[in-house]
């Protein structure tokens, strides 16, 4: 696994990075502590549809160097 690139942080402490397991990019999201931490990884196109319109979507677009518009197309 290479190193997590932290993207977007919430207003209640929910963290997204982005990052490579086993040679495919996921995205990282940690639930806040309140929440009890949990980790889960969703692969990075699942992602990208699932979240559409969150902010944590635009922060992964503009680290990614793509607009959302551009996203509706992939």
């Amino acid at each position: 696994m290479t190193d997590a690139k932290e993207f977007s942080i919430s207003s209640n402490g929910d963290r997204w990075s982005l990052e490579e397991v086993d040679g495919a990019m996921c995205v990282r999201h940690k639930a806040n502590e309140a929440s009890g931490g949990h980790e889960t990884r969703t692969a990075l196109a699942a992602f990208l549809e699932e979240r559409v319109g969150k902010p944590e979507h635009t922060a992964l677009l503009q680290l990614l160097g793509r607009s959302p518009d551009e996203s509706k197309d992939s």
